[in-house]
């Protein structure tokens, strides 16, 4: 992977639907939620019954409420961008994302979510000075847009929350 470009973004919001997690939850299969999380987002068409979304067609995966680093328990909700204020409809949650200077990473080009899960482990891999400061954990997230269209040959992004 390249080394990361550093954004500072403004404070936005997501909707979206949540689980709780872990990462060692999510090596066992029979614990494993965000596999389930994105084929019930995807499944019941969600981007589609998201309102007021500025860019559609572009899809978040937010990690958030992180609990003791990498190695905690996360919340990580699978959403849109709303306009700010927006209120979710039925069973769907929104999330304000502070503003923060990020590292943004972009995987290589191959299939998912093997292209997810080597970007990331790159990146626990990574000192502070490889990624651009320290991590903040204030809301790390994955970006999917038109280049992740074509499940076997995408890219992503990969959004870094960062320590002033």
């Amino acid at each position: 992977m390249q080394p990361p470009r550093i954004v500072n973004r403004p404070a936005f919001r997501l909707m979206g639907i949540t689980a709780r997690t872990s990462n060692a939850a999510e090596m066992n299969p029979a614990t494993a939620k965000i596999p389930g999380l994105w084929e019930r987002f995807s499944f019941e068409s969600l981007p589609g019954h998201i309102p007021y979304q500025p860019t559609p067609g572009v899809i978040y995966g937010l990690y958030c409420d992180v609990e003791n680093g990498t190695a905690g328990a996360y919340t990580l909700l699978v959403g849109c961008e709303v306009k700010a204020g927006a209120e979710p409809p039925g069973t769907l949650v929104a999330r304000d994302v502070p503003a923060a200077r990020y590292a943004v990473f972009t995987s290589p080009r191959g299939p998912m979510p093997d292209i997810v899960m080597n970007a990331w482990n790159e990146i626990w891999a990574m000192t502070p000075k490889e990624l651009g400061g320290e991590r903040a954990f204030s809301g790390d997230l994955e970006v999917y847009d038109e280049r992740a269209v074509h499940t076997k040959d995408a890219e992503i992004e990969i959004w870094i929350s960062l320590k002033n």
